[in-house]
């Protein structure tokens, strides 16, 4: 059943997508996007994800797979300072438009990567935001990264990777699908050493989305 709405679900993302015309508008704030970059206003998932950010003033933040940059910019708006990433060029460009139009760039830096390997080694974060993909699939062109994520290798990589660019306090905070097995997720983020607190739930359809906070396990002794 999962396979079956995942399809469906893959297909009204790629037809909502065409609708695209150079900017939306989300919260009364505009925002440039481009055919290759993740709609915010298309799709409940960023939407759903800045209504529950926990930013504090003074917080580093990471925006991983950063889109448009709205939820960095959310982010900006509190934080000391906000680091965001996407694999996708088109998207970082849209990201740092999107920073300038909105007066935060000076408290943004957009950056293009593969999850964390633009980051030096020992850079951590107090937040670290995260819309992943989660569909089952493979695709060729530089949106398909924003929607597929083959066998959870993507949420897993970045689950072994991100308790060691947390601080000791830190937390993340991601957004995921029921049509995508969460379970699964959970149980990814239990082995890299994370517990788990749902904070959001809304259903949309034939899916229900839910907000995560992770929080890293630590082990006697830790800091």
């Amino acid at each position: 059943m999962r396979s079956i709405l995942g399809r469906i679900a893959a297909l009204v993302i790629k037809l909502l997508q065409r609708r695209i015309r150079g900017s939306v508008t989300v919260e009364g704030r505009p925002y440039t996007v481009t055919p290759e970059v993740f709609n915010p206003k298309l799709y409940v998932t960023t939407s759903l994800l800045a209504s529950c950010l926990r930013v504090s003033r003074g917080d580093r933040v990471l925006d991983m797979g950063t889109g448009s940059g709205l939820l960095a910019i959310e982010a900006a708006r509190c934080a000391r300072e906000v680091v965001a990433i996407d694999i996708n060029p088109e998207a970082v460009r849209c990201a740092e438009e999107n920073a300038r139009a909105h007066g935060v760039s000076d408290r943004i830096s957009v950056m293009q990567g593969d999850l964390f390997t633009p980051l030096a080694e020992d850079e951590v974060f107090d937040v670290i935001l995260f819309n992943p993909p989660y569909l089952d699939g493979s695709g060729k062109s530089l949106f398909d990264y924003a929607i597929y994520d083959p066998d959870k290798r993507v949420v897993g990589r970045f689950l072994k990777e991100a308790k060691s660019h947390l601080a000791p306090s830190g937390y993340i905070q991601m957004v995921y699908s029921s049509i995508a097995d969460p379970r699964r997720v959970l149980t990814l983020a239990q082995e890299s050493g994370f517990m788990c607190v749902v904070v959001m739930q809304k259903r949309v359809l034939f899916e229900r989305f839910f907000v995560f906070e992770l929080f890293p396990r630590h082990t006697e002794g830790s800091q």
